[in-house]
């Protein structure tokens, strides 16, 4: 250091002297006249420029080390600063060169990156660029990383952010989830089973739970006697269970199956996360658990407020319940609020495309409507092919009862009863707006299907969902069998009623209990004819010669489910009918018919199941339905439709 200083002193010395010599040699020489003191002037003048080129080249140089050295400190202290945060830079040229690299990037991705191709250096660590986007997460080596691209400016900076997601990863792990789990139907096997089997059949739960509680982070109580149990674990569990799509609840279906019964026992649970009140996630398990029952039971449903929610299970249809209690307390409140003075009107509404079981169950609620002495109406302005030749029969008696979606807005007020029959939402009627005039507490729904939107805009009260039921139609029917005022079914209403019945049941060929049957009985009471429902069933040739035209190209898309399709326009009962017909042959679980609907570019897919889960199948591509019977509705192009649907058909159990 002190060398330096003296060196840098003498050439500053130097330089003044130089300086000096050389400004009075100018002058000497200008004054002098005598020739040798102008030689030595001359002399004295090159050795003055010498002094002063060789102090000026020390002094330059000096500065110039200088500056190297304050860059060359001011950069390692940056590289330092960025190694301590965790974060690097790479520089490349215009032409995607890498010519400078951090230290923390030498580190932890290699030292020979000068001079390769930025592009080829983020496609060795797994990076696909995108020209849109800027930032990146990348994990590479157990690291995870976020990259931001300054394209323009030339760089890349890439911050370890592995202890950031680390720490939200273990957060989120970390998280209480609340469950709520019932077992189906458990006042039914309470009537049904001896103490012994009940006994066996809460242990064989409970061996379950404690299975669980072993292998994840779990722990529960059953907190009533009626078949409920409470269950507390985190979201990593829950991530787990999920993976094993909660197959381990399926164990539960054959505990008490012998050889003298079919009893399926099965449980519906709901899992709520992502909220920290525990009230409120209590209440929200208990919506998941109340939805998983609605769709028919043995699931699971798990909730979460950012997303919506997921439907595990039903593998096995449960064993149909015979309690008419509900059914019973459901039509006394639809009685109360029909006795109210102040109700003026009923609408009611099937679902669009109404099929028999949508109008036949409309019909019974307008007899029971008009019984009270109101004005009732049946909003319904499309119907399929088989429902337009059966009320073809009677349209003039009964085509004052039937107004269009404006006629109804215009009466919908305050004062006015909706019914949704044989659906549950008014985005499935031929009128979106059926509800926006109506109060909550005069919405009213009866369907037997599996349920996948929201109904929360109906009171549960004022809502019958029963999966176990053949149709919508023989729920009205159970309501008008017990109705505590005496209703006069008309001949027309009973038949079609019944022609609901037998359209959902495959005439009593599927899914039909004893219940059905008393409701076809009753309906045969009061004047409809089973041969006369037959035949509103019945296709003529032509609609024949359609049908094994769609069979010419089926395919098995797995063992035993059967797919077939086509680009010819059909009507929605047509693609049921030949969906029902690819059933006939034995050994055949599921068939799934897609057509080009007659009105617009939609295609419409119609899936039957035996003793197969098709609901979740018509879910998957946006459909759904009930256990055996599903559909769904695509503005896909066709190929897109049928490779979504084998998808869904394969990645189901």
């Amino acid at each position: 250091m002190k060398k330096n200083k003296s060196t840098l002193i003498l050439a500053i010395l130097s330089l003044i002297i130089g300086a000096f010599v050389f400004f009075e040699s100018l002058v000497i020489i200008y004054v002098e006249k005598n020739i040798v003191w102008i030689s030595l002037m001359i002399a004295a003048l090159i050795l003055s420029m010498i002094m002063i080129s060789l102090s000026g080249f020390v002094l330059l140089k000096h500065y110039h080390e200088r500056q190297i050295k304050i860059k060359s400190t001011y950069n390692k202290f940056v590289d330092e600063i960025m190694d301590y945060n965790q974060t690097g830079v790479i520089i490349h040229d215009n032409q995607g060169d890498i010519i400078y690299v951090s230290e923390f990037i030498r580190t932890r991705f290699g030292k020979n990156l000068i001079g390769i191709k930025l592009n080829d250096f983020l496609k060795s660590i797994g990076m696909d660029v995108d020209s849109k986007r800027r930032e990146y997460n990348l994990s590479h080596n157990d690291y995870h990383y976020k990259v931001g691209i300054f394209e323009i400016q030339n760089y890349l900076v890439i911050r370890d952010i592995t202890i950031e997601k680390n720490t939200i990863t273990l957060y989120e792990d970390e998280l209480i989830v609340v469950g709520e789990l019932e077992i189906d139907n458990f006042n039914l096997y309470q009537s049904i089973l001896s103490e012994d089997q009940m006994f066996n059949m809460n242990k064989s739960i409970i061996a379950v739970l404690d299975s669980l509680r072993e292998k994840y982070n779990l722990i529960y109580r059953q907190y009533n006697a009626n078949g409920k149990f409470i269950v507390f674990t985190n979201k990593k569990s829950l991530d787990e269970m999920i993976k094993v799509k909660f197959d381990f609840f399926d164990k539960l279906h054959n505990v008490l199956k012998t050889d003298s019964n079919n009893i399926i026992v099965s449980v519906s649970v709901g899992f709520a996360y992502g909220i920290n009140e525990l009230k409120t996630k209590t209440e929200m398990a208990r919506t998941g658990l109340l939805q998983a029952q609605r769709r028919g039971g043995d699931q699971v449903v798990v909730m979460s407020p950012f997303s919506q929610p997921i439907y595990f299970g039903s593998s096995a249809e449960i064993m149909p319940n015979v309690d008419r209690t509900r059914i019973k307390n459901f039509t006394s409140h639809v009685e109360m609020t029909l006795s109210n003075p102040t109700i003026e009107k009923v609408i009611i509404y099937g679902h669009a495309m109404a099929d028999l079981d949508a109008i036949g169950s409309a019909m019974g609620i307008y007899a029971l409507a008009k019984s009270f002495n109101k004005d009732v109406y049946i909003c319904s302005s499309t119907q399929d092919e088989t429902t337009k030749k059966a009320l073809s029969q009677y349209w003039e008696v009964v085509k004052s009862r039937f107004i269009k979606p404006h006629q109804a807005n215009q009466l919908s007020d305050e004062n006015t009863i909706v019914f949704f029959t044989d659906n549950a939402h008014p985005s499935r009627t031929d009128n979106p707006d059926a509800i926006n005039r109506v109060k909550a507490n005069n919405i009213f729904i009866v369907d037997h299907h599996r349920m996948k939107l929201s109904i929360d805009f109906a009171p549960r009260e004022n809502r019958i969902i029963s999966t176990s039921a053949s149709s919508a139609s023989e729920l009205v029917t159970e309501m008008l069998m017990f109705t505590s005022k005496r209703i006069n079914i008309d001949l027309i209403t009973a038949q079609m009623l019944l022609n609901g019945i037998c359209l959902d049941t495959l005439q009593f060929q599927k899914h039909a209990t004893s219940k059905t049957f008393e409701a076809a009985s009753w309906l045969e009471i009061h004047g409809a004819n089973a041969t006369a429902a037959a035949n509103s069933l019945k296709i003529d040739a032509e609609t024949q010669k359609k049908v094994a035209k769609m069979l010419e190209n089926i395919e098995e898309v797995k063992e035993g489910f059967f797919l077939t399709y086509s680009e010819i326009p059909m009507s929605d009962d047509l693609i049921s009918i030949t969906a029902e017909e690819i059933l006939r042959i034995d050994g055949r679980k599921a068939s799934f018919v897609v057509a080009k609907q007659e009105k617009g570019n939609k295609y419409k897919l119609s899936a039957r199941g035996i003793d197969t889960n098709v609901q979740i199948i018509c879910e998957n591509v946006g459909g759904g339905g009930s256990f055996a019977s599903a559909a769904a509705v695509s503005t896909d192009d066709l190929e897109t439709f049928i490779s979504n649907i084998k998808q869904a058909i394969v990645g189901v159990k």
